[in-house]
């Protein structure tokens, strides 16, 4: 037997009905009264059904509840917008165990086939079918994988509310009846009454359990909002077609969620909450009022879905397309999002109340497009889980053909259809990130740098974090989020600057969590960078000002390091290198560490003068880091440490991590101080071993400058922070940001400056 797991719930006629401790948000309104308690006749009353109606004139129950069900039986051949399925044709697919075109399909209902229109299960099972149906099998046994934990048993009694680790996303899981779509899927294929007999067990069971609350419940995870939407769109309203010809979706079974499908709508329409969360609500309300219109309170139903949304969309999405949130996982959730209503508002000929939601959504992945890796994968950016990556990459070109958007095909398809993108470098300026790009082939150079606002609760303490890929190979990365449970050390350790490529500062982290009004993200003002980008370089630079300290998710007593002020310069000298420097102001001596976080198959090797070389293999390419001052740092790496915690990345599924390279420079009792490295990466059977780089001083005004030796030459760089003309080796310019490359005659070969104008960039006498 498991724990009860329902303790922090009272229990009102033997059923859970409140938290004992004070619920998330405030409680409006008038309570619910659950449309269950309804008579049939009043339960009758709530639709529109003329055929309905005049039965229940005449008193006659029965016939009045045999022509609801005979309207839908009707409903769910013939009544539905346009998706139009063919059993055939999926089962086609199945059987060739071609399992992206069955998806492809809209979802097989069995029985009597549902035709025309009833939407399909969002596909998340894309593996083969032996996995699938033991999966299925342990359902029949209430045995559950979910949320990234192993198999958890329930007994022969469901509790809804079973906690088994601290970690809440389990329950979640359940209540989202992830599990639902399984047995569909597992029933389409095998035709065994078994599944589709639990599946409605299943429903029946929680609906019985679970009456709605008598008010907004946030603290409970049967009727957290977030859930009651997704199990409609994502669950119960697939369901009720799929199941409606089966034996096992008795009469009794279909009234009872009809009444309970009411109790969800009505729920939804009166309470609300933020961000993502009101997105999925949203559309959880949105498809029971189209799906089900012969409610009489559907339309009203309706408009409050597509208001939500509507406003949302302008609340939540920047000018840029990034999500407000500025995470790559919850990036992917709200285009999934928005892309279901797009489908849904197309297939209904209706829209949003004020925008026109194409261009939104068009744009939201615009961006996507532009931060794929060379590789076709995506950085994990604050808090998400996306998942596997060709189920990305194939709503990329689903977009591009629904968009006629050639350059989101090319990205789907990883090159091999549609148009390259005509752009290489790129700046996101609301979400602060910036994209440094040589080309679009697999052996491009790339570098993206995040300087935008803090996202939220789903935010990393990760401004100036950076990633690096270059020949065919990451070797610089954010590595993930792993898991939201706040219990476990290595939540504190994924969100801190620790697990980012960043600097700490007597081993203290950014702690933009701790200002309150980083919790409530707003649209993006932009600007948090300075970007230039021409054809021979891209240069940003931004700073992070709001303190250090041992980061938790509530400030602790120990005093919070404000002095500090870090700005990060980068400069890629294309399409060779890039130059890190990290400005560090103080009024006091700090310890500095200076992290690089790499993925599990990168290791590093120790060089001369305290450079670190990482790679995959002793053939394949690699990346050099190269200090400026080498004599003034030291370097160490960690993998896989659980004490410090430190060296880990974690996968894009929940749960799931792997221990990886932590390299580690580290500076003592420095007040302010500049540290710069040379990001230098090679080809498969080419080194760096004879690359070099040199401050040098400026003079005439305030500048940083560095010579970069290669065995072709030298590199003459500079980044001013002034107009004046300034004299950098043998050479002058007023550019922000002016470039040398000679031959090792001294024969200079190009030339760049900030100002275009090569004029300005000379030789001096």
């Amino acid at each position: 037997m498991v724990k009860s797991g329902l303790e922090l719930f009272e229990q009102v006629a033997g059923r859970v009905q409140r938290p004992l401790k004070k619920a998330w948000h405030k409680m409006t309104g008038p309570r619910m009264v659950s449309v269950q308690s309804l008579s049939d006749e009043n339960f009758l009353t709530l639709f529109n059904l003329e055929e309905v109606s005049k039965f229940l004139e005449q008193g006659d129950i029965p016939r009045a509840k045999a022509a609801l069900l005979d309207h839908y039986g009707r409903r769910v051949k013939n009544g539905w917008p346009e998706f139009p399925t063919r059993l055939e044709e999926v089962r086609e697919f199945l059987e060739q165990d071609d399992i992206p075109r069955a998806d492809a399909s809209p979802l097989v209902y069995l029985g009597q086939q549902v035709e025309d229109n009833w939407p399909e299960f969002p596909s998340r099972y894309k593996t083969n079918w032996e996995k699938l149906i033991a999966w299925a099998d342990l359902v029949l046994e209430n045995r559950f994988i979910l949320a990234g934990i192993p198999e958890v048993t329930m007994g022969e009694e469901i509790d809804w509310h079973y906690k088994p680790t601290p970690d809440p996303e389990w329950t979640w899981a359940l209540n989202r009846h992830d599990w639902l779509p399984l047995l569909a899927r597992v029933y389409a294929k095998t035709s065994d009454e078994r599944y589709v007999t639990k599946l409605v067990d299943l429903i029946v069971d929680w609906i019985d359990k679970n009456p709605p609350p008598l008010q907004e419940n946030e603290a409970s995870p049967t009727w957290r909002l977030m859930e009651v939407g997704m199990r409609m769109y994502l669950s119960w309203v697939p369901a009720f077609g799929f199941l409606y010809y089966t034996p096992a979706f008795t009469d009794e079974a279909k009234l009872k969620m009809l009444r309970a499908i009411c109790d969800h709508a009505r729920f939804l329409s009166r309470y609300k909450t933020t961000r993502n969360h009101l997105l999925r609500e949203s559309i959880g309300l949105a498809y029971v009022g189209f799906y089900f219109p012969e409610f009489k309170e559907a339309n009203q139903w309706q408009q409050i879905a597509l208001t939500r949304l509507d406003q949302a969309l302008v609340k939540q999405v920047n000018r840029d397309g990034s999500h407000i949130e500025m995470a790559t996982g919850y990036q992917w959730l709200v285009v999934d999002e928005y892309q279901l209503v797009y489908d849904l508002l197309q297939a209904t000929n209706h829209s949003l109340p004020r925008e026109n939601l194409g261009p939104w959504l068009e744009n939201m992945y615009r961006l996507l497009v532009y931060l794929i890796r060379p590789d076709y994968t995506f950085p994990q950016l604050n808090d998400g889980f996306t998942g596997p990556n060709h189920l990305l990459l194939d709503k990329l070109t689903k977009a591009g053909e629904t968009f006629k958007r050639d350059d989101f095909v090319y990205a789907g398809t990883e090159g091999r259809q549609g148009a390259c993108p005509l752009e290489t470098s790129v700046a996101f300026n609301d979400a602060g990130l910036y994209v440094m790009r040589t080309d679009w082939t697999r052996d491009a150079r790339y570098l993206l740098f995040n300087a935008g606002p803090y996202g939220g609760p789903h935010g990393h303490e990760d401004k100036l974090n950076i990633e690096l890929y270059a020949f065919g190979q990451s070797f610089i990365v954010d590595p993930g989020t792993y898991t939201y449970n706040r219990a476990d050390p290595f939540r504190t350790y994924f969100v801190s600057s620790a697990s980012h490529n960043l600097i700490m500062v007597d081993g203290k982290s950014q702690v933009r969590r701790w200002k309150k009004e980083n919790l409530n993200p707003q649209p993006a003002v932009g600007n948090y960078a300075t970007w230039i980008s021409q054809a021979d370089f891209d240069y940003v630079a931004a700073t992070y000002n709001d303190g250090y300290g041992c980061f938790g998710f509530r400030p602790p007593k120990d005093a919070v390091v404000e002095e500090v002020i870090h700005t990060r310069h980068i400069l890629f000298v294309k399409p060779d290198y890039w130059v890190m420097i990290d400005e560090l102001q103080a009024g006091s001596s700090h310890n500095y560490q200076l992290l690089f976080h790499t993925p599990p198959e990168v290791n590093a090797a120790a060089g001369p003068e305290n450079r670190i070389i990482l790679k995959t293999s002793p053939d394949g390419p690699s990346l050099y880091l190269i200090p400026a001052a080498p004599k003034k740092a030291t370097v160490t790496w960690m993998v896989g440490s659980e004490d410090p915690i430190q060296g880990w990345y974690a996968a894009p599924n929940y749960n799931l991590k792997f221990p990886a390279t932590a390299v580690i420079y580290s500076w003592e009792n420095s007040a302010s101080t500049v540290i710069t490295t040379l990001l230098y990466p090679c080809p498969a059977g080419q080194t760096a071993e004879s690359v070099t780089i040199e401050p040098l001083p400026v003079s005439g005004g305030q500048g940083l400058a560095f010579v970069v030796t290669t065995g072709r030459g030298k590199d003459y760089l500079m980044l001013s922070q002034d107009d004046n003309l300034k004299q950098f080796g043998p050479y002058q310019s007023r550019g922000t940001v002016a470039g040398v490359r000679t031959d090792n005659n001294g024969k200079i070969l190009s030339q760049f400056d900030s100002e275009n104008t090569k004029s300005r960039l000379r030789a001096s006498k």
